[in-house]
């Protein structure tokens, strides 16, 4: 790797450290630290959004998620956003492991994509998915070189179990391994699976303990190009062209932006959004490099595939969990690719990172200036079926 792709790096994850410290929590990181405020107090992650009052059996049915993330974010306490910062740092040194694993180096465009930083920003816990996936996915490749171990192999398919709900579809990745790469060992398979098995009885057994039922927010439902035209968006730009008004631009620049602006402005959104994916489409159409890697991207884009029929358009960036471990090696051979037919398509590409990274940086500025913070106490009265339970009340309003 030359030095001044080591320094690029570095200032990225430098600035990716600020902007964790200045985005308020809202929306899914607001609800991961007031559930990790309730596992402190009763050791189990309820979380107050998916729990609800049962009309027919005149209780409340309190929904339990998978517990690790949220046990890191409680032992942190009111350092919490810590957790996110180091995973963080871990990624990126993961990938440039595997980077050079594959022979070939790391860019910080490669790591510039949106959902990286819009996972480490916004959803914590699939923070922690990624950085084991991709943890993984590097002792799959070294495995046949360096000999079995069997600790790993077995640990992180548990770790991942107890990590995110989704991770039920591990399984999936091992069948596609078998089918990709018949000559991999069966022994390493089988501990895999076995550690994911472990993961989840000991779920299983975890949400018993607790008196609450399994987080369920699945919806299984075909989707219509319009949601699937926003999934898409919401996977490759961190600005949402149909969430920008006149407003948002006239806080940036004093303007008063008339219709030919803003139609100018939503266009541009969409080039910076495709030109920044296509070297991701490019590198899986001309794949050539380790069979381990496509495995992860063929689990990856069905996972998300998937949780797109069954969850729905919302956040569609957190779905991609399971392709994030290889997007960066994807968009550096992609890049190479293009720059061997037009050196000047590839910089446009990489300035497209760019534009996109500045502009969710400052949208952050501007949402840490402006004061605003998740409020769980309104939140709750908003919702008095809840309320009456202690611990969603002691850890929201008091």
């Amino acid at each position: 790797m030359r030095r001044i792709d080591k320094i690029a790096i570095l200032v990225y994850v430098l600035i990716l450290s600020l902007v964790i410290l200045m985005m308020p929590p809202y929306g899914d990181p607001a609800i991961v630290i007031w559930t990790s405020k309730v596992m402190f107090i009763t050791g189990f992650p309820y979380d107050p959004v998916c729990s609800k009052y049962n009309s027919i059996g005149y209780e409340i049915l309190l929904c339990v998620r998978t517990p690790l993330y949220y046990l890191l974010i409680a032992v942190a306490n009111e350092f919490y956003k810590i957790v996110p910062m180091i995973l963080a740092f871990i990624f990126v040194l993961l990938q440039v492991i595997l980077a050079r694993l594959n022979g070939s180096s790391l860019s910080v465009f490669g790591l510039m994509f949106p959902p990286i930083y819009l996972l480490f920003s916004r959803t914590y816990v699939d923070t922690l998915t990624v950085t084991l996936m991709t943890a993984l996915l590097i002792k799959l490749i070294k495995v046949n070189g360096k000999g079995l171990n069997g600790i790993l192999l077995f640990s992180i398919p548990l770790l991942l179990m107890l990590t995110r709900e989704s991770s039920l579809v591990f399984p999936l990745f091992l069948i596609i391994i078998s089918f990709m790469q018949p000559e991999f060992k069966s022994k390493n398979l089988l501990i895999m699976f076995f550690g994911w098995i472990t993961g989840f009885i000991s779920w299983q057994a975890y949400v018993n303990m607790s008196g609450g039922v399994f987080y369920s927010d699945f919806e299984p439902h075909i989707p219509t190009f319009r949601e699937m035209y926003q999934a898409l968006m919401t996977a490759i730009t961190p600005v949402l062209p149909w969430e920008i008004t006149s407003g948002d631009i006239q806080a940036y620049i004093n303007i008063n932006p008339g219709d030919l602006l803003m139609f100018l402005i939503f266009i541009g959104v969409h080039i910076v959004g495709f030109m920044g994916a296509a070297p991701i489409v490019i590198s899986l159409i001309r794949f050539k490099t380790n069979k381990l890697i496509l495995a992860q991207a063929f689990f990856g884009l069905i996972t998300a595939a998937g949780l797109l029929l069954m969850k729905g358009d919302i956040d569609f960036f957190r779905h991609l969990a399971y392709l994030i471990p290889v997007i960066p090696l994807l968009i550096e051979t992609g890049l190479r690719q293009i720059a061997e037919y037009s050196k000047l398509a590839a910089n446009l590409i990489r300035a497209s990172y760019v534009i996109m990274f500045t502009l969710f940086l400052a949208r952050t500025v501007r949402l840490y200036t402006s004061g605003y913070s998740f409020d769980p106490c309104q939140y709750l009265l908003k919702r008095p079926s809840i309320a009456s339970v202690p611990y969603f009340y002691e850890t929201a309003c008091m």
